[in-house]
């Protein structure tokens, strides 16, 4: 058996030799990490050489030597090619395996992403691996390609396992415009491949909508604002402005500054972009600005106007409804009348009222008065004196007769009381 597993070695071994062109124009092709160079040995002349990674082309070799590339995969396995331009033409290649790959794929981190916003911070986050074990906790480092220095992240945020899933730098103007980040990943468990990302700056910044200032009157309306950026310098923008009722319309402009004639009161927002750059970023809050004060204090009378009218209406309708609907008697019963205890308990039927007599069951009014030839001299009273005989009190259409008994009982009387002689009856007056 062993002798046949060394026939088959060496069969594949004549048989890699004899693949081999002599007279291919390149040869002992190889990477440099150190130098991040893609280099071979040349032979013959050659007019254009061509290098790609995983078939995309990335640039033209140097004095058909070399090819120099500004950063090399820390943890993905590439395919590196060049093309000769030839007759016939030619190519060869290698496969790239950094360092960085060894381990379980599926337990690297994911989805690494970073972005540039609010001006000065920049934010990476990632998720954890589908396959990465429980004791997983991963890292991120970033490195300037200019000077090549390696930095780990400053501040991190984890998730509820304690993982770290986010990284944030606060001052971005100290980094360079071309970063490499990556995650490294930790196991007890298993070994974790990195995960890494490279960026420009300028193409991952979120812009911030500027703040609109303005000097208007009646006539124009100037208005200029500022785009803060460490990275980009030129920009477009969309100018969005609303007068009144009317439909908005919208400036696109490569200036900081837009004028307004005639432009009474208006409403503008503002959006900006990086130039040669694909977002937008979010529109600025709407900004009112009042050049006709005028207008303004008329629109705040009619809005006056309109509410005192509407307040005048619904006091209406509330009425009405009272009206129709016994309201005001539910909301507002009739307050009892206070119990006046003299008066009340003379209206009592048990006692005896005004006009009233006495003793004879009959009232004064249904007495008739005798003759004047059978009348006796008896005391009348008369402004608080008793005077003898029959007599009318002033303003009295009745005639009474009092005998001396009778006038002392009159005396202790608090009100007129007339008592009619020899009848045995006493009345109260009306």
């Amino acid at each position: 058996m062993a002798l046949l597993w060394l026939a088959v070695l060496v069969m594949s071994v004549c048989l890699l030799c004899s693949e081999k062109d002599p007279d291919s124009p390149i040869k002992n092709l190889r990477m440099e990490p150190g130098s991040r160079r893609l280099t071979w040995d040349l032979s013959g002349n050659v007019s254009e050489i061509k290098c790609f990674i995983n078939s995309k082309y990335i640039t033209k070799a140097i004095d058909s030597r070399y090819c120099q590339f500004y950063v090399l995969p820390l943890c993905e396995v590439k395919n590196f090619t060049i093309s000769v331009k030839q007759d016939p033409p030619f190519s060869t290649g290698l496969q790239y395996v950094p360092r960085g790959a060894e381990g379980k794929p599926a337990a690297a981190a994911r989805g690494l992403d970073c972005w540039v916003h609010d001006v000065d911070f920049l934010t990476c986050s990632w998720e954890v691996g589908r396959a990465a074990p429980g004791d997983v906790q991963y890292r991120l480092y970033w490195r300037d390609l200019k000077a090549y220095r390696e930095q780990e992240c400053p501040r991190y945020e984890a998730n509820n396992r304690g993982v770290h899933v986010r990284c944030r730098f606060d001052d971005v103007s100290r980094l360079q415009r071309h970063i490499q980040f990556w995650v490294n990943g930790t196991s007890r468990r298993s070994g974790i491949p990195c995960s890494d990302l490279c960026v420009e700056l300028p193409e991952i910044e979120r812009l911030s909508p500027p703040h609109i200032t303005a000097t208007c009157n009646k006539s124009y309306s100037m208005m200029e604002w500022k785009v803060l950026s460490h990275f980009n310098h030129r920009f477009l923008y969309e100018l969005q402005i609303q007068k009144g009722t009317d439909p908005a319309s919208t400036e696109k402009l490569y200036e900081n500054h837009f004028v307004i004639y005639n432009p009474g009161n208006y409403v503008a927002k503002l959006k900006v972009q990086g130039f040669f750059r694909k977002d937008w970023s979010e529109w600025s809050a709407p900004q009112l600005f009042v050049c006709d004060p005028k207008d303004e204090h008329r629109r705040d009378w009619l809005v006056s106007v309109l509410v005192l009218l509407g307040t005048l209406l619904v006091l209406g309708l509330v009425a009405l409804l009272c009206r129709r609907y016994s309201v005001l008697q539910k909301l507002f019963p009739p307050i009892p009348h206070m119990k006046d205890p003299i008066t009340d308990n003379l209206q009592s039927p048990k006692l005896v009222g005004p006009g009233t007599c006495w003793g004879g069951g009959v009232r004064e009014e249904e007495a008739t008065a005798p003759p004047a030839e059978e009348r006796e001299a008896g005391p009348v009273l008369v402004g608080g004196r008793m005077v003898g005989g029959w007599g009318r009190l002033p303003g009295d259409s009745h005639t009474r007769s009092w005998t001396k008994s009778q006038t002392r009982t009159a005396r202790t009387s608090q009100a007129p009381v007339a008592v009619m002689g020899g009848r045995g009856r006493v009345c109260s007056p009306a």
